[in-house]
């Protein structure tokens, strides 16, 4: 991400006093009578150490003023990003729904509705002087505005897509947005979503070396990428989801066949059998690289396929192990590495991207691999997405802080703050890790700690949802302590990831002191005891049966 405003711009500290105050604020126990802010506290210190940092970004980059469509309340993408980007707030919000008020949650997202095009288009970036830009080589601006309307009416509800802008409601604005994608940046023969020769998801061009690389123009090479398609079809699949539930089902369905056409097309073009992962690109105008461009692992757009859907289940796994594979292969420190390989030297004529392993051409990213980590959990593959997230937790605490992306050896690159970070590796950790889902109308837990201990208490003050739970193991007496509550009146489900000396175990489950029904998944390398619950406060207790002798029959 190129700014254009950032010779105007004097860097903020990297812990303003704001900030460093936050790290005194966990000394109180988690879920403590009367407790309304979310906290936790873990047998993991790299854990805890992480989520400080992501508190503190957030805290650096909170912001408000006026804008068009009244006060807005956000958070700028960096300390060199004084402007809200729409794809850096986008997931920002994953990590912003624990601690903001429902202003900072939709008010930034209706100032990008209130500038959109007249054809649906909408802007990259907007700041508190009214301007606004577009970095028109990338073609993920209307589909992270869906994904974040999406992530917002689960804390508001529906209602919240009537409202209107500038006379239209929310809802028809993002469908127009995405329409925008249809008619203006999509190639009819492939059936694919068109964007320019960049690094993976970035925003520079291949062929300029000053400021007109984040703009298409004459010199511009055109293709057809993964990252462009994953974004498109959870757009596209979000969106169809908002309008059923609003009850315009004819047009859910139309979203809902553009979304399975982009698939079917990524499938066809740019998924790799022999390699197990999808290639950056299919060129449609050139040039032929003197090197083998479909050996390059794209971490950000293969990330983004397995988080919307676009990969499903089993390419999702071979995604997965490929990132692994490639993050040993090179010796990287984390798995974030934007591309492996990266292009060669002088493939980019911009100073930020013409050497490997800089910036978007290979430099580390948590924006991306917070992402894969979380997936990770999601897919079964809980040991190693913990592992990731501790080597990312490791990287970050000796770098001092959430950059914008680190180079091989670790250290610190661009901004020192920077939010779409906090946001990605929030979920890793919350959602993840912490297994805590909650919205606004109900909750799951899906804790995968294994081994580990945790106390939480997770809220989302724009809707008032909040969850708390202690997990405890006892390796002596092979025995879970699982306590939780929640304010949640649905019921919902408990997916608790199994130690490894109960995974093969036949187990006694009790609730409240009685035996209760529960079923056993595995799920990739997790073994998860699945239950459904009410909310109440109740405390779940799971150990191995003991045989006839006496003996666990782990």
């Amino acid at each position: 991400m190129l700014n254009p405003s950032l010779r105007f711009f004097r860097p903020r500290p990297i812990l303003p006093a704001t900030a460093l105050a936050l790290w005194a604020a966990f000394a109180f126990p988690a879920a403590a009578p009367g407790q309304t802010t979310t906290t936790f506290r873990t047998s993991v210190p790299e854990i805890r150490s992480l989520w400080h940092l992501i508190r503190a970004t957030l805290e650096a980059n909170r912001m408000s003023f006026p804008g068009k469509s009244g006060l807005i309340s956000a958070f700028s993408a960096g300390s060199l990003y004084p402007q809200i980007w729409i794809r850096d707030a986008a997931t920002t919000i994953q990590a912003s729904r624990y601690y903001s008020p429902a202003e900072e949650i939709v008010s930034w997202l209706e100032e990008f509705l209130a500038f959109q095009e007249t054809g649906g288009g909408l802007p990259d970036w907007f700041d508190s002087h009214g301007r606004s830009d577009k970095n028109i080589t990338e073609t993920d601006q209307e589909a992270s505005a869906i994904l974040a309307a999406a992530r917002a009416v689960e804390i508001h509800g529906p209602g919240w897509l009537e409202k209107k802008i500038a006379g239209r409601p929310v809802l028809d604005r993002l469908d127009l947005a995405l329409s925008f994608v249809l008619e203006r940046r999509f190639d009819v023969k492939r059936g694919l979503v068109t964007g320019a020769h960049t690094a993976d998801w970035g925003d520079l061009g291949m062929e300029e070396a000053d400021q007109t690389a984040i703009y298409a123009g004459q010199s511009t090479r055109w293709t057809c990428d993964i990252y462009d398609q994953s974004m498109f079809y959870g757009a596209a699949r979000a969106l169809a989801g908002m309008l059923r539930n609003t009850g315009r089902v004819e047009r859910a369905d139309f979203w809902t066949r553009r979304a399975e056409s982009v698939r079917e097309a990524a499938d066809r073009y740019l998924w790799q059998e022999s390699r197990g992962f999808y290639r950056v690109h299919v060129h449609l105008d050139g040039p032929v690289h003197p090197f083998d461009e479909d050996d390059m692992f794209a971490m950000g757009g293969n990330a983004e396929a397995v988080v919307s859907g676009l990969a499903g289940p089993e390419k999702a796994v071979r995604i997965i192990q490929a990132a692994l594979a490639r993050q040993e292969a090179f010796r990287m420190p984390t798995i974030g590495a934007a591309l492996l390989p990266p292009y060669p030297k002088g493939t980019f004529k911009h100073p930020m991207v013409d050497d490997p392993y800089e910036y978007q051409n290979g430099g580390l990213w948590d924006w991306f691999a917070g992402r894969l980590v979380r997936a990770m959990f999601d897919h079964g593959y809980s040991g190693a997405a913990r592992a990731k997230l501790l080597e990312i937790a490791r990287k970050n605490i000796a770098a001092g802080g959430l950059h914008e992306w680190n180079a091989p050896d670790g250290s610190g690159r661009g901004s020192p703050v920077f939010a779409g970070s906090a946001g990605s590796l929030a979920s890793a950790v919350a959602e993840g890790y912490f297994g805590v889902r909650l919205t606004r109308d109900g909750c799951r837990l899906e804790p995968r700690l294994a081994e580990d201990g945790a106390k939480v208490f997770f809220r989302l003050p724009a809707s008032g949802s909040a969850a708390a739970y202690e997990y405890s193991w006892n390796p002596a007496e092979q025995r879970v302590v699982f306590r939780y509550e929640s304010p949640s009146s649905r019921p919902g489900w408990i997916r608790l990831l199994l130690p490894r000396a109960l995974s093969e175990a036949e187990l006694d489950v009790r609730r409240d002191g009685r035996p209760v029904p529960f079923s056993i998944e595995r799920l990739g390398e997790d073994v998860l005891l699945v239950l459904e619950t009410d909310f109440a406060s109740h405390t779940l207790v799971l150990r191995a049966k003991k045989t006839s002798q006496g003996s666990s029959r782990s």
